[in-house]
C-alpha cells in the first residue's frame, strides 16, 4: 500500500507510526504489530527499508486516510523522508529474535548470535517495545551468567560507534544512589591534569536530581558529534561531555528507555550498559565507584562486594582492566544538590583547596588516586596523596580551565557568577543537638519539587550534616527554585516529612 507521509509535530518513540483505521484494516495490522516501510527516494539501502509499529488513529485527527504518521524526530533523522513524499508499507512477520525473546522468558541460556541478534533488530526498530519489555523482564526474572552478559555487552558496544584515542584510556563510573555526587567534576581534571588521557561521558540525570552532564553544562557546553569530541580530547586528554550526542551503544539506551518505567534494572543489564559504552569509548582502564546503603542498588556491603567481583571478572573478558571501590552512601557527598549549585560547589573546590568540602575532597581524591595508580604516576596506596597535591597545587583547576574553554565555555567564570534560582526557602533547626541521620530520599524528593533536573537552577542546600552540634536557631537547609510554585511544592514536602535532617537527643523512645 502507498501512503502519503504527514509530519507528526510531537516527540515520540521514532519507530512508531499511525495509521488510520481504514488503512490498518487493509493491510490486516492491529495497533502494536510490525510493518515494513520502504521509502523510495532514499540514497542508501539502511534508510530505503525500516520496520516500524503501527498505532492506530480512531480520531481522524492526526491522519486520514492514505496517510501515514511519522513522529518529526524520524523525519529529522532520515534527510532523504520529506513531509507529503510517498512510502510504500506491508505486514511482516516478527524476526527470528523474537523466538529468542521467548527462549530467555522460559528460562534457557541465549547463545552469543542469539544475543546479537536481539540487540540488532531493538536498533532495526524490529522488536517492539513490549518484545523489549518482555526481554527486560525475563533478564530481571531468570538473570544472566557471564557468558551471556559478556556477550550482551560486545553486542551493545558494536551498535554504534566505536572510538579509538590509543592503549592507554582511563574513565570513571558510579552506579549511582548518592545525591550530589559531583566528584567527576573533580576527578577528570585531576587525571588529565596528571598526564593521562580521561574521555568523560556522562549521563542527563533521569530519577536523580542531577547528572554530571547537567552540572557541567552551566559551565560548558556538553553535546559535541564525534569529529568535535576528538578534536577536544586531542587538545586537553580529557572531556566531560553527555554521551547523549553521540551514536554509541544505542542498543543500551533503548533498553535504558523501557527498563526506567519498569523500575527495572538487573545485573544481567547493568553490567553491560556500563561497559558498552566503555568499550565504545576506547576505555582500557576503569575505576567503578559503588555506594553501598540504604537507597542504593547494593544495601549491604556484601551486595557491593559480590557485584563488584562479578564487575571485575566481566570487564576483563572485554578487555577492560576494572577496579571498584565501595564507598558510603549515609548522606550526599558535599552539601549541594542541583545542576548549577553542584557546578558551584566543585569549581569552588577547584579553585580553593581549602574551602573543602572534605566529603567531595576525600571521594574524589580517592577514586581519582586508584585511576593515578592503574596509569602508573603513582605506587600502589600513594595515589590519593598524589590526587589530593594535583588538586591543592592548582593543577586540577587549570586543566578543567581548559577543558572549560575547549568545549566552548568562560575559563574565567568563578562561582560567583552561576546563577541558582532566584526564589528560595530557608529551615532552621527548632532544637538543639546533634544530627544522626540525613536522609537522601527527601532530599531527592525535595530537589526534584524545587525543579531539578530540568531547571538547572533549581536545587538544594544542606549546612549541616550527620555528627554535627546543633543550636537552636540555627540555619540547617535551603531551598533554590525557579518558580514559586515549585518552590511552595517542596517547601510542603519538606514540612510533611519533618525536613531530611534529623536531630537526635539523649531519648530514644516515648511509650
Amino acid at each position: 500500500m502507498k501512503l502519503k507521509v504527514k509530519k507528526i509535530n510531537f516527540a515520540g518513540n521514532k519507530r512508531d507510526v499511525i495509521l488510520s483505521p481504514e488503512d490498518a484494516l487493509k493491510i490486516g495490522q492491529k495497533a502494536g504489530e510490525r510493518i515494513i516501510i520502504k521509502n523510495i527516494d532514499a540514497k542508501s539501502i539502511e534508510d530505503k527499508y525500516w520496520h516500524a509499529i503501527v498505532q492506530i488513529d480512531y480520531s481522524n485527527a492526526l491522519v486520514k486516510p492514505g496517510e501515514i504518521g511519522i513522529f518529526i524526530d524520524l523525519l529529522n533523522e532520515k534527510e532523504d523522508l520529506k513531509e507529503d513524499s510517498f512510502v510504500s508499507v506491508k505486514p511482516v512477520e516478527p524476526p527470528d529474535s523474537f523466538t529468542f525473546v521467548q527462549k530467555k522468558i522460559r528460562g534457557g541460556k541465549l547463545t552469543s548470535e542469539e544475543i546479537t541478534s536481539i540487540i540488532n533488530d531493538a536498533v532495526a526498530g524490529s522488536l517492539s517495545k513490549i518484545d523489549l519489555a518482555a526481554f527486560i523482564t525475563a533478564v530481571s526474572i531468570n538473570g544472566m551468567d557471564n557468558d551471556e552478559i559478556t556477550s550482551l555487552t560486545i553486542a551493545e558496544a558494536k551498535s554504534g560507534e566505536i572510538f579509538d584515542f590509543g592503549p592507554n584510556v582511563f574513565d570513571k563510573h558510579s552506579t549511582g544512589g548518592v545525591p550530589g555526587n559531583k566528584v567527576s567534576l573533580i576527578i577528570v581534571p585531576i587525571v588529565a591534569a596528571a598526564g593521562l588521557l580521561i574521555p568523560k561521558t556522562s549521563t542527563r540525570a533521569i530519577t536523580s536530581p542531577s547528572g554530571t552532564a547537567d552540572s557541567m553544562e552551566t559551565l560548558a557546553p556538553v553535546s559535541f558529534n564525534s569529529d568535535e569530541l576528538k578534536k577536544i580530547i586531542s587538545k586537553e586528554k580529557a572531556c566531560i561531555a553527555w554521551g547523549g550526542a553521540l551514536d554509541i551503544a544505542p542498543a543500551d539506551n533503548i533498553l535504558i528507555e523501557i527498563e526506567r518505567p519498569l523500575h527495572m534494572d538487573p545485573i544481567g543489564l547493568m553490567i553491560p550498559s556500563i561497559l558498552a559504552k566503555k568499550l565504545s569509548m576506547g576505555v582500557k582502564k576503569l575505576v567503578l565507584d559503588i555506594p553501598v546503603g540504604q537507597g542504593t542498588k547494593f544495601p549491604k556491603v556484601e551486595d557491593g562486594h559480590q557485584f563488584a567481583l562479578r564487575f571485575k571478572e566481566i570487564a576483563k573478558k572485554v578487555g577492560i582492566q576494572a577496579e571498584c571501590a565501595l564507598t558510603l552512601a549515609h548522606q550526599p557527598i558535599g552539601h549541594t544538590v542541583g545542576p548549577a549549585i553542584e557546578a558551584m560547589e566543585a569549581l569552588n573546590l577547584l579553585i580553593d583547596y581549602s574551602a573543602g568540602p572534605n566529603s567531595l575532597i576525600e571521594k574524589s581524591t580517592s577514586l581519582a588516586g586508584i585511576l593515578l595508580e592503574m596509569g602508573g604516576k603513582a605506587e600502589r596506596g600513594q595515589g590519593q596523596t598524589l590526587a589530593k597535591e594535583i588538586l591543592r597545587s592548582g593543577k586540577a583547576y587549570e586543566k578543567m580551565r581548559g577543558i572549560i574553554e575547549t568545549q566552548g565555555g568562560n575559563p574565567d567564570i568563578k562561582p560567583s557568577d552561576i546563577k541558582l534560582g532566584p526564589y528560595k526557602k530557608e529551615f532552621y533547626s527548632s532544637k538543639s543537638g546533634h544530627i544522626t541521620e540525613v536522609n537522601n530520599a527527601i532530599i531527592n524528593k525535595i530537589a526534584k519539587a524545587a525543579g531539578c533536573p530540568g531547571s538547572k537552577t533549581a536545587g538544594v542546600e544542606l549546612f549541616k550534616k550527620q555528627g554535627a552540634r546543633i543550636t537552636e536557631g540555627d540555619l540547617i537547609f535551603r531551598i533554590y527554585s525557579d518558580s514559586q510554585s515549585k518552590l511552595k511544592k517542596a517547601e510542603k514536602i519538606y514540612n510533611s516529612t519533618g525536613g531530611p535532617i534529623i536531630l537526635g537527643g539523649m531519648m530514644i523512645e516515648r511509650i
